[in-house]
This record gives structure tokens, C-alpha cells and sequence, in this order.
């Protein structure tokens, strides 16, 4: 299991989801050996959107990718299905969840099951989690990996 986190570089796009999701998977492709990356919709199997997911290298690979104001993440695993979550810690509250800690736990945990906010929160599946180690000031998230044996 592997996490990267990117801030934005000046340049035209900077920040944006897209100029992120591409420097976002440049560096999974460099650091994985993955030799594809893509997007896969479990739902309407559309590759313009939906779970990421990258091959090649030794083979294929789970992978979790988050973005938010002033950082962007990635996280992949070989042993299973991997979810992350970013947030900037503004002190806003996160209604039910009441905190960004929890919140951004309980969706990492979507994220791994591949249903995103398709899912009920309140019916989260066993799962390893972790708080991501090394963010910068002002930022928290989550870590998680689905629990499948």
C-alpha cells in the first residue's frame, strides 16, 4: 500500500480536478509500474467517471484518489480494495458525521466498496482505517482498506 499527496503547481489549471487527476495519475503510473490507468463506473460501466483503477506492472492494482482546495492524493494497493479521503480542515461541520475525522473515515470506506455515496454512510462495511500520515497543516483524511477475508 502506497499514499502520495500532491500539492498544485502554478501553471494554467492549477488546482483544478482535472490538471490534479492528471498529475495525480503521471506519478501513480511512475511510482506503481502500472502501464494503464482508468475510470470505471460499476453502475452504468461509463469510463469517464467512476472508480480508478490501474494495470500492469505486477499486476492490478486498487486505487483510491482525493482532491481537495490546495491538495490532491492518491492511494493504491495490490492486496485489495483501497479508499482515500481529503479534506481541508476548516472547521466546518460535517452534519451528521458532526466532524471532518469522521467524515472523511466514513468515506474512504465508500470509496474502498466502489459505491461512493451510492451507499448509506450509517451502513459502513468492516474496514481497516488509519488517519494519512504527513498532510500538511490544516488538512485531515482517512485511509482504508477493505476488509476481505
Amino acid at each position: 500500500m502506497k499514499v502520495v499527496c500532491l500539492a498544485p503547481v502554478p501553471g494554467p489549471g492549477s488546482g483544478t480536478r482535472p490538471v490534479e487527476r492528471a498529475r495525480l495519475e503521471a506519478e501513480l503510473l511512475r511510482a506503481s509500474g502500472a502501464t494503464s490507468i482508468g475510470r470505471l463506473c460499476p453502475r452504468c460501466s461509463g469510463s469517464d467517471h467512476g472508480r480508478p483503477w490501474a494495470r500492469g506492472g505486477d499486476g492490478a492494482t486498487f486505487v483510491s484518489l482525493s482532491y481537495t482546495d490546495g491538495l490532491s492524493v492518491a492511494a493504491w494497493s495490490t492486496s485489495g480494495p483501497i479508499g482515500v479521503d481529503v479534506e481541508r480542515d476548516d472547521g466546518r461541520d460535517a452534519g451528521v458525521y458532526g466532524d471532518l475525522v469522521t467524515w472523511t473515515r466514513a468515506e474512504a470506506i465508500l470509496k474502498a466498496t466502489g459505491e461512493g455515496l451510492h451507499r448509506d454512510p450509517a451502513d459502513l462495511p468492516p474496514a481497516w482505517t488509519t488517519p494519512l500520515p504527513d498532510l500538511p497543516a490544516g488538512y485531515v483524511g482517512h485511509l482504508a482498506l477493505l476488509d476481505v477475508g
